[in-house]
């Protein structure tokens, strides 16, 4: 493994950086990557789903599933030579096909199907070739702590594969044409040969982009591992530095011959060669905790917080927040209800409770199971198109604020006072609901829809007219105009008020 070839940085990365260095990786090589994985699972695909179809049973391909980490070599095997400039054509793939195919396949396909971790430990049978005792050691030394979250790409690949094929066959579904009258309960429970074949397709076009996805994951995470634990930056940057150096020897030596000063020849240290045990042995005693040791702690720290306050939540939350972080008090309490795991749970439980039974509540309202002495009249707003219809911001005597609004020659206060005026009278003798940031013309909408037209509504209409020809359509109501929707509401009001 030549390291200098590498077309991608090597450098100590974080578990999920690894993922989207594997995932820039995939979509380098997409197109070279798919006709790989096509050209290995096209063929094995179609026979057992013909099988399956013929058979009219889903073992085929079921085991067609089941062969995954087989179908996932090849891939693999190019990424790796890739990686490295060198481009592995399929015929070199085929004949090479024993040789990264079979380590590990078996233990793979057996007890280690359902590994977690199986996109990464392909990369220790397949690329080492490491064996018995060795190959435990070497699982041991990579799977060593800080975790790789190679089981947690697993779960998210696997989740992602699921949503995107049931959503491809939700499309698939929804563009079949009306004419036919399909039920969808027909297409998603009835077991027909059509069903078969299309869930079948579908699973597999979604595998062709998440497998390759899958696998380039998986090998970026082994690259990270062992750049973490072999040092590759370091090899690499040792490397430059000492071509660097030999460059700039390589020209002062030139330069001292043209003096024809002597110089004795340089000598160059040689590499020892290292034994594979040995150098194995090195990585497990550098991977291990007294060489790289790793401490996770979890500290809270009040955000400008007065030492000196008097507060008694501050005092709670700080002795709360301060028992969590402190491990040995944990340790040596014997009241539960000083452990901050207990506290914790008692706190998820009860919001959990007091959201299930709020839920409840809800949900037996919708379905009319709720109490039947709830009074259900609407809410009368306090504000409706920003205007303030609170009977404390209104004038005692309407009369007068509009006269006076009138001698000021200001047509938009008057017909504002009147506007505020009526909409919280009318709204309290006709109660309507209204949705926050209702404009005037959706309040009179609303008040025709629950009341009709009596009177009162015909001249809101009428004010809320004049209302936004003045103050939105810039074309101002006259005075008199202003005076007769003034006598026309004080009539009413008294007409109203005889009546009740």
């Amino acid at each position: 493994m030549e390291l200098e070839k590498a077309s991608a940085r090597l450098a100590p990365r974080s578990p999920w950086q690894a993922v989207d260095l594997g995932t820039k990786l995939y979509r380098q090589w997409a197109a070279p990557v798919l006709w790989v994985w096509l050209a290995f699972t096209l063929v094995p695909f179609g026979l057992m789903l013909g099988w399956s179809l013929l058979a009219e049973t889903l073992w085929p391909l079921f085991l067609f599933w089941w062969l995954k980490p087989l179908w996932e070599r090849p891939v693999l095997a190019w990424y790796s030579h890739a990686l490295f400039a060198e481009t592995l054509t399929l015929k070199q793939l085929f004949q090479r096909w024993r040789q990264y195919a079979l380590p590990g396949l078996a233990s793979q396909l057996t007890w280690r199907r359902f590994s977690p971790a199986r996109s990464f430990n392909t990369c220790v049978w397949q690329l080492e070739g490491a064996k018995g005792e060795q190959l435990s050691q070497r699982l041991r030394a990579l799977n060593s702590y800080p975790s790789n979250r190679a089981g947690i790409m697993t779960i998210v690949v696997l989740h992602l594969e699921q949503f995107m094929a049931m959503g491809l066959m939700v499309l698939l579904y929804t563009l079949v044409p009306w004419q036919f009258s399909l039920e969808w309960s027909d297409w998603f429970y009835d077991q027909g040969a059509l069903q078969m074949a299309i869930a079948s397709a579908t699973l597999y076009l979604v595998m062709c982009v998440t497998e390759p996805l899958y696998v380039a994951c998986g090998f970026a995470l082994y690259l990270n591992k062992r750049t973490w634990l072999e040092g590759w930056d370091l090899q690499l940057g040792l490397t430059r530095l000492g071509r660097h150096r030999a460059t700039r020897t390589g020209a002062t030596v030139l330069m001292l011959l043209a003096l024809l000063l002597p110089l004795p020849e340089p000598v160059t240290a040689q590499p020892s060669p290292r034994n594979n045990e040995e150098q194995q042995q090195v990585i497990e005693l550098l991977a291990g905790p007294d060489y790289m040791p790793f401490e996770e702690r979890t500290e809270r720290q009040w955000k400008d917080r007065d030492d000196d306050s008097d507060s008694w939540l501050e005092k709670f939350w700080k002795h709360f927040f301060d028992n969590l972080d402190d491990d040995e008090q944990q340790e040596s309490s014997d009241s539960p209800f000083d452990i901050p795991d207990a506290v914790l749970w008692i706190l998820f439980w009860g919001v959990f409770a007091g959201l299930a039974i709020w839920l409840l509540i809800k949900v037996m309202d919708q379905l009319g199971l709720g109490s039947r002495n709830r009074d259900n009249s609407p809410v009368i707003p306090t504000h409706v198109a920003g205007m303030d219809i609170r009977r404390q911001s209104l004038p005692k005597n309407l009369r007068d604020a509009t006269e006076q609004a009138l001698a000021a020659n200001d047509i938009r206060l008057a017909l504002s006072l009147m506007l505020r005026s009526a909409l919280a009278e009318l709204l309290r003798r006709y109660p309507v609901a209204l949705a926050a940031g209702s404009t005037e013309q959706q309040c009179l909408r609303n008040l025709q829809a629950a009341h009709g037209e009596p009177l009162p509504i015909l001249y809101l209409q009428r004010l809320i007219q004049a209302w936004i020809s003045t103050a939105w359509a810039h074309r101002p109501v006259d005075a008199e105009t202003v005076c007769t929707l003034l006598a026309d509401w004080e009539q009413i009001s008294a007409e109203e008020a005889a009546n009740a």
